[in-house]
């Protein structure tokens, strides 16, 4: 089958392999279990019919013994999705015989079949597979498929049974927010193909808001990736009961996925406007590090562009404002001087200990004026500075907060005001430049987002939100105590994500 941008891929319980994979998630009392069942029949497709979802992804035993029964019990569901248009795919959980799990998956008809970490060649689609800390960047696959994923949103703060929050702090003693929406940008520097996502909600008794389903969606597909998408047992149960409230959280589901990959389909193209690239093999140590200052910087609203080492070379360096190289070895000598002329043009770039000894110390008047500038030596090249750490780099919080600050936030793009919920907010702009949109996530949706304010200027706005028939045309007003503009937002428009979309 052929795999593109557009495939909607659903995880979908189909038989005695799910409700296994499934109890070890979410632990199933008996009417859960009962429910799931129902999701086997193929009566079970109407719960998704005139959604955008095309593609079904089921548990498979991979050439095991287990294969016989799954097929048997999946005949009918894989005929009936194939009645429908819908695509099947067969996901092996852990290391099978790849040529027997190759056999089994097409002599049930399946479409394709994914396999962790398969390397060898097949005419029958074979996806390859792997947790984020060995992501199959070079395999011969149709899709880059990736697990050790997280739930989206403020740690710990699902719904639980008794219907009191909780929360986890950072460092900084904020509510610990998890994204993937760095590692799918990291992803989509490297490869041109679709970039799937695999997680699961929380279980344990959790329950999961349509608002919540809409900001996981979002998280990957603001950056260009898409979410395998995964319902909990309630909803499942719920939808296979004909439960109302089910249904509702379904349809918020099935518009927001329409949203981003029907209605807005142009976004998955636009650039990111990020003044910052963080240069990196984002290998070992190096994706620890590189990779978390690329999270922890698109928390504080820092737009950084992943630059993997590899494609440095070919990669312009055009409308940055700074450059970041943590790895631990030296970069090649042509990337070096590539990096220097960067700084010699008036750019900055902040680095490890041991870079070398070129420019002068900026002292006096000269010398930046920032509280933990003592960290780093900063001299003055040509135009330019270079931030060279005076120590090991070991704390990626601490060189996100560095980079933030030697970056300077008179280069910030845009900021959400009257809000302390919002961050890992995007701002990318078209291929053609001429129109551009700021990607916005909130946390606590009583309390919303209400200002918005960008540096530059823009020849018209409006603003789109989930489920909304149509966008909301936006005028701006001079900002108050910066240059630039700010655009009122609707009150009570925001609940967990909006976009704005510019005409530059």
């Amino acid at each position: 089958m052929a795999f593109s941008q557009s495939t909607v891929p659903m995880r979908w319980p189909s038989g005695p392999l799910d409700i296994a994979r499934q109890s070890k998630v979410e632990g199933f009392t008996p009417a859960a279990r009962t429910a799931l069942e129902r999701w086997h029949e193929p009566a079970a497709l109407d719960f998704i019919k005139n959604s955008p979802v095309d593609c079904l992804v089921i548990s498979w035993a991979g050439g095991l013994p287990e294969d016989a029964a799954q097929q048997k019990t999946i005949a009918p569901l894989v005929a009936e999705a194939h009645k429908r248009t819908l695509s099947v795919i067969g996901w092996v959980d852990g290391k099978v015989d790849s040529t027997a799990a190759i056999a089994s998956a097409k002599a049930a008809g399946l479409d394709a079949v994914a396999i962790e970490g398969f390397t060898g060649k097949s005419v029958f689609p074979v996806i390859t597979w792997a947790d984020r800390a060995k992501t199959p960047w070079d395999a011969a696959s149709p899709v880059l498929a990736v697990t050790d994923n997280v739930w989206t949103g403020v740690r710990g703060a699902t719904t639980p049974a008794a219907g009191e929050e909780a929360t986890e702090a950072g460092p900084t003693a904020a509510p610990w927010l998890d994204f993937n929406s760095w590692f799918v940008q990291l992803a989509r520097a490297r490869v041109s193909k679709p970039v799937w996502m695999l997680f699961d909600p929380p279980g344990k008794g959790a329950v999961i808001t349509a608002q919540a389903y809409s900001l996981a969606i979002a998280d990957q597909e603001s950056r260009g990736g898409r979410w395998v998408l995964s319902l909990d047992e309630k909803l499942r149960a719920g939808l296979a009961s004909g439960d109302a409230a089910a249904q509702k959280i379904w349809q918020s589901v099935s518009d927001t996925i329409t949203f981003f990959a029907k209605q807005h389909v142009a976004w998955r193209n636009y650039k990111c406007a990020g003044i910052v690239g963080v240069i990196s093999n984002y290998t070992g140590d190096n994706y620890e590090m590189s990779g978390e200052i690329l999270n922890l910087s698109g928390r504080r609203d820092l737009l950084c562009q992943p630059i993997w080492t590899s494609r440095a070379a070919t990669t312009p360096f055009t409308g940055l404002k700074a450059l970041v190289y943590a790895d631990t070895a030296k970069p090649a000598p042509a990337l070096r001087t590539k990096m220097m002329a960067f700084v010699q043009q008036g750019g900055l770039l902040i680095t490890g200990p041991g870079w070398g000894n070129e420019g002068v110390a900026l002292t006096g008047a000269a010398a930046p004026q920032m509280y933990d500038v003592d960290r780093y030596d900063v001299r003055a090249v040509g135009k330019g500075r270079l931030a060279v750490a005076k120590s090991e780099l070991l704390d990626p919080w601490e060189v996100a907060a560095d980079v933030n600050t030697l970056v300077s936030y008179g280069n910030d793009l845009f900021k959400f005001f009257n809000s302390s919920s919002t961050g890992c907010n995007y701002y990318t702009v078209a291929p053609d430049g001429k129109s551009a949109v700021l990607h916005g996530f909130s946390f606590a949706p009583p309390r919303g987002v209400r200002t918005a304010w960008l540096r530059d200027k823009h020849l018209g706005a409006k603003l789109w939100t989930i489920g909304a028939a149509a966008p909301v045309p936006l005028k701006p007003v001079p900002a108050e105590h910066f240059s630039g503009e700010e655009y009122q937002l609707p009150a009570g428009a925001i609940q967990n994500y909006i976009a704005l979309e510019f005409e530059v």
